[in-house]
């Protein structure tokens, strides 16, 4: 009885699982439009060779007591038995690939309903991008280093220029202020520097970005007074430490090693009084004309959009030519019903030839001419019994060990 047992063997598909076991639909690059049902046993040529093998391993003892007055046909009734079953599995194999197609076409429909969706929220997206390009469009930031593909506002650097020379000039003049402490020297040096360069570049990115409305209105032109303030007080500070120490800045020291500040001065000492207490108006000044630049930051917006809408315009031809060839998959139900034609014809013909293949057995055994050509007869009578459509099919490593 077990001639004929069927061998499981791992599937073909990676959905299609002999338990039947339901799959998560797959994403993008499992390749979904081409899943088939699983292949029918019939089709194979291995398997078919291992029907001839397993034959001729359970009837060689019957047809080893052949003689020369058998008819060859002694053991056609056992094939007859073994091919109902055969015939069952293929039944079994009919009801798993019909359950296997229902389980791909599901899955395809529903893979092309949520491509269909994701389709349209990406084509809404898209157009949503595009209408925030369009006002963009044309605009060049005004203070802007280009280097290559990297932007670098000049506000930053001016202001980063700005404030080394704000630390330079204020330091010698504070020095002659705080001559003991340089852990305070240092703290004011750098705060007078911050408060009148550093608070005229946010002064000039807040009033850039007035009309995007990324804060409240009160609460925006209260941080523009605060910088503004801040501005102010270090031009106020930064004159009152050029003119307070003045004493100390054009002293001199006498013969016996004392120094003497200076009361009177002339007009060459206030002038440099008076340009070296305007740097810090003069830089702070100029950090806030090259930081305010309102296409700047549209600027910027504009290539973030753009690189997003790329990003969906790549994402959205994905799922229209993953869409497409879910369309374009082949028909399963032609594919399907083509090879079980196939494997039927096979399976007819498997029973013939099986038959065919005992007859060759016993001739050889007999090694008689007579016999031989009785088998023949036999063998003419057998394929004469057959459907004129079903060709015999002989193993092809059967055929040429023969």
């Amino acid at each position: 009885m077990g001639m004929f047992k069927k061998k499981t063997k791992p599937g073909q598909y990676s959905m299609m699982t002999e338990e039947y076991k339901p799959a998560a639909l797959p994403h993008y690059g499992q390749a979904l439009e081409t899943f088939f049902p699983s292949a029918y046993s019939m089709n194979s040529q291995a398997e078919l060779d291992e029907r001839y093998k397993m034959c001729e391993a359970q009837l060689n003892g019957i047809m080893a007591t052949c003689d020369k007055h058998s008819k060859g046909n002694e053991a056609n009734m056992y094939i007859d038995g073994q091919m109902k079953h055969q015939r069952a599995f293929h039944e079994m194999e009919i009801a798993r690939n019909n359950n296997q197609k229902e389980r791909i076409h599901a899955s395809q429909e529903t893979r092309a309903e949520m491509l269909e969706r994701k389709k349209a929220e990406l084509e809404e997206k898209i157009e949503a991008y595009q209408r925030e390009i369009e006002p963009l469009k044309g605009l060049r930031a005004q203070f802007t280093l280009q280097l290559g593909s990297l932007s670098i506002p000049l506000g930053l650097i001016i202001t980063i220029l700005a404030m080394v020379v704000d630390t330079v000039v204020n330091f010698s003049f504070l020095q002659t202020v705080l001559l003991g402490n340089a852990r305070l020297l240092m703290i004011t040096v750098i705060c007078m520097s911050v408060m009148s360069d550093g608070s005229m570049m946010a002064l000039g990115m807040f009033m850039s970005r007035k009309d995007e409305n990324f804060i409240s209105k009160p609460i925006y032109y209260m941080v523009c007074a605060g910088l503004l303030s801040m501005f102010l007080l270090s031009v106020v500070t930064s004159v009152m430490v050029r003119y307070g120490s003045m004493d100390a800045t054009f002293g001199t020291v006498n013969a016996a090693g004392e120094f003497v500040g200076k009361d009177t001065y002339n007009l060459a000492e206030y002038g440099v009084t008076l340009v070296t207490a305007f740097v810090t108006t003069a830089t702070g000044l100029l950090s806030f004309a090259l930081s305010l630049d309102k296409n700047a930051h549209k600027v910027d917006l504009r290539k973030q959009l753009e690189a997003e809408k790329k990003s969906c315009e790549a994402y959205y031809d994905v799922v229209c030519a993953e869409l497409l060839m879910l369309e374009k998959a082949p028909d399963l139900e032609k594919w399907d019903q083509a090879m079980r034609e196939a494997a039927e014809n096979n399976l007819e013909a498997l029973q013939t030839n099986l038959k065919l293949h005992l007859y060759k057995m016993a001739t050889l055994q007999q090694k008689d001419a007579n016999f031989t050509e009785k088998m023949a007869e036999s063998g003419e009578e057998l394929m004469g019994s057959v459907s004129p459509g079903v060709a015999p099919v002989v193993p092809v490593s059967l055929t040429k060990a023969s």
